[in-house]
C-alpha cells in the first residue's frame, strides 16, 4: 500500500512540475510578444511603418517560431535564403550582414553577422535546449555525418592556414563561411526532419520560394527591361538557375512518384514565371545540367512505368532534336538552351561571347593548375590569391577574381589541399549514392519525389560547380538541407506510415504504406 501511495505521489509531483513548466513557458511567450509588440508600436507611432520595421517584425517572428518548434527553422532557412537574390532583391536582408548598409535589417557597421547565421544558432539552441530540459537529447548520426565533419575539418585547416600565412582575414571569412552553413544544415535536417510530411514540407517551402523569385524575375524582365536582354548578362545571381532546375525536376518527380494531386496540379501552373526567369538568367551551365538531370529521370521513369517511358522519351528526343535545329543559331532567350549545348559539343561554332568566356576559363584553369602544383598538399589557403602566370582578360569589376576561380571543384583543392578535395569528392559521392540506393528501394512512393529531387539537385549543383562559382550562401543552405534529407530518408521510410482514417463509414479500409 505504501508503495502504491509513493508511486501516486511521485506521479502527482511530476504532473504538477510539468504543469508549472508549461505555465511558465506560456507566461514567457506572452511577455515576449507583448514586449516586442510594444516596442514596434512605439517605433511606428513615432515614424510610421517602414519596410525596415516590417523586416524586423518578420525576423523576430521567425525567432519566436524557431523557439516554438526548431523544425520550423529549417523551413524558414530554406524559404528566406532562396527568395533572396543579390540582383533582383538587393535589399532583402536574410543572407546579408547586419552591417550591410543596403539591408533592411542594418544595425551597425561592426556587426558582421547575418540573420541567417543567427537563425542557425537559434535552431541549435532551441533543439538542444528543449532536449536538455526534457532530459532526452536525441542525436542521429546519419551516414553523411562523419564525412561532413572530415570535410569541414579540412575547410577549417584551409582557413587557419590561409590566414596564418598572411592571407586577407576578411576575404578568407567571406570565402569560407557559407561552407560551414552546408554542414550545419546537414546536421539539422537529418535530425529535425523525422517524418514523411517534414520532408515534403521542407521541399515545398523551397519550391514556393523559387516560384516567388520567378514572379519577381518575370516582372523585372517584362516591365523593367521591357522584354529585352540586350546588354544584360543575367537578371539573377548566377546560382539561381541551378536552384530553379530543382523546381523543374520536382515537378516531373511529383508525377513520376504520384505526389498529392494538389502538388501535381499546382507545380505545372507555377512553371511559367519560373521558366521565364530561368531563361532570362542565361546560364549555360544550368541548361546543360538540367539536360543531364532529365536524362537521368528517364532511367527512373523506365523503372516505374515502362509504358509511359516508351510513350514519352522517344517523342521528347525528337522534339529536342527539332528544337536544336530550329534554335542552333538563335540569340533569343528561348534559344539559350540550344546555345548552351552548342558551346559544349561545337565550341568553334559558339557565339563570340561564349567563346571568349570559354577561353577565359581555360586560361584560368591553367593558372589554378599551376598553383596547385606548387602547393599540392596544403593549397594556398582561404584569403590567399591563386598564382597568375598566364595573363587573363580584365574582369576586375569582380573584386574577388583573384580568389574565386570559376572552377569551384578545383577551388577546394586550391584552398584546402588534396585532403579537402578528396573529402569533398567522398561527401558528394556518398550523398548521391545514398539517394540512388533509396530510390532503388522505392516504387510509387511519394517520398521518391523528394529523394529524386534531392539527389539530382546535388548532382546538378556539383556539375555546375565545375564551370562556375557555386559555394554561395543560398546554394550551401540548399545543398546542406538536401544532403541532410538524403542522410535521414532511409530511416524515415523504414517506419510504416500510419494508416489514414476513413472519412466516410462506407469507404474501404485504407492501406498504409
Amino acid at each position: 500500500m505504501q508503495l502504491l501511495d509513493s508511486i501516486y505521489t511521485n506521479r502527482l509531483i511530476s504532473a504538477n512540475s510539468r504543469q508549472r513548466r508549461t505555465n511558465l513557458s506560456y507566461a514567457l511567450w506572452f511577455a515576449a510578444v507583448m514586449f516586442l509588440g510594444g516596442i514596434f508600436g512605439l517605433l511606428m507611432l513615432q515614424s510610421g511603418p517602414t519596410a525596415s520595421h516590417i523586416a524586423w517584425v518578420v525576423y523576430l517572428a521567425g525567432v519566436l517560431t524557431i523557439f516554438l518548434q526548431p523544425r520550423y527553422g529549417i523551413y524558414l532557412l530554406i524559404f528566406l535564403s532562396l527568395i533572396g537574390d543579390g540582383t533582383l532583391t538587393y535589399s532583402l536582408p536574410f543572407t546579408k550582414n547586419f552591417s550591410s548598409s543596403e539591408s533592411l535589417l542594418y544595425l551597425h557597421d561592426a556587426l558582421v553577422v547575418s540573420p541567417l547565421e543567427t537563425y542557425i544558432l537559434f535552431i541549435f539552441v532551441s533543439w538542444l535546449g528543449r532536449g536538455a530540459m526534457q532530459r532526452k537529447v536525441t542525436f542521429y548520426q546519419c551516414e553523411l555525418f562523419w564525412p561532413a565533419l572530415v570535410f569541414i575539418a579540412f575547410m577549417g585547416f584551409g582557413l587557419v592556414y590561409g590566414i596564418g600565412t598572411g592571407g586577407n582575414v576578411n576575404i578568407a571569412l567571406w570565402e569560407s563561411r557559407a561552407i560551414f552553413y552546408m554542414v550545419a544544415m546537414l546536421i539539422l535536417a537529418s535530425n529535425l526532419l523525422t517524418e514523411r510530411k517534414h520532408f515534403h514540407n521542407a521541399l515545398w517551402f523551397a519550391m514556393v520560394a523559387l516560384f516567388i523569385e520567378g514572379l519577381i524575375g518575370s516582372y523585372y524582365f517584362l516591365v523593367t527591361l521591357r522584354g529585352s536582354l540586350a546588354g544584360v548578362e543575367a537578371i539573377t545571381d548566377h546560382s539561381a538557375a541551378i536552384h530553379m532546375n530543382s523546381f523543374f525536376v520536382y515537378m516531373l518527380a511529383a508525377w513520376l512518384y504520384r505526389e498529392t494531386i494538389s502538388k501535381r496540379i499546382l507545380l505545372p501552373l507555377m512553371i511559367p514565371p519560373v521558366l521565364l526567369t530561368y531563361l532570362a538568367t542565361q546560364r549555360r551551365a544550368a541548361f546543360v545540367t538540367l539536360i543531364v538531370a532529365l536524362g537521368l529521370i528517364t532511367i527512373f521513369l523506365y523503372k516505374e512505368n515502362r509504358r509511359a517511358f516508351w510513350l514519352i522519351v522517344p517523342t521528347a528526343v525528337v522534339i529536342g532534336v527539332l528544337y536544336l535545329g530550329a534554335f542552333w543559331n538563335s540569340g533569343s532567350a528561348l534559344g539559350q538552351p540550344a546555345q548552351a549545348v552548342k558551346s559544349v559539343i561545337a565550341e568553334d561554332q559558339a557565339n563570340e561571347a561564349d567563346q571568349s568566356s570559354n577561353i577565359y576559363r581555360q586560361i584560368e584553369n591553367l593558372n589554378t593548375g599551376f598553383t596547385i602544383h606548387q602547393r599540392p598538399l596544403t593549397g594556398v589557403g582561404f584569403g590567399q590569391k591563386f598564382y597568375i602566370v598566364w595573363e587573363m582578360a580584365d574582369i576586375s569589376f569582380f573584386e574577388w577574381w583573384e580568389y574565386l576561380p570559376h572552377n569551384s571543384i578545383i577551388w577546394i583543392w586550391l584552398k584546402a589541399g588534396v585532403g579537402g578535395f578528396v573529402a569533398m569528392l567522398y561527401l558528394v559521392g556518398k550523398s548521391i549514392m545514398l539517394g540512388s540506393r533509396t530510390l532503388l528501394q522505392m516504387h510509387k512512393d511519394p517520398m521518391g519525389a523528394v529523394a529524386l529531387t534531392a539527389t539530382l539537385y546535388i548532382l546538378m549543383h556539383f556539375i555546375y560547380a565545375y564551370v562556375d562559382i557555386s559555394w554561395d550562401t543560398q546554394s550551401m543552405v540548399y545543398v546542406g538541407m538536401t544532403m541532410g534529407m538524403l542522410g535521414a530518408v532511409e530511416r524515415v521510410i523504414a517506419r510504416p506510415e500510419p494508416q489514414p482514417q476513413k472519412r466516410w463509414p462506407w469507404q474501404q479500409d485504407p492501406v498504409g504504406r
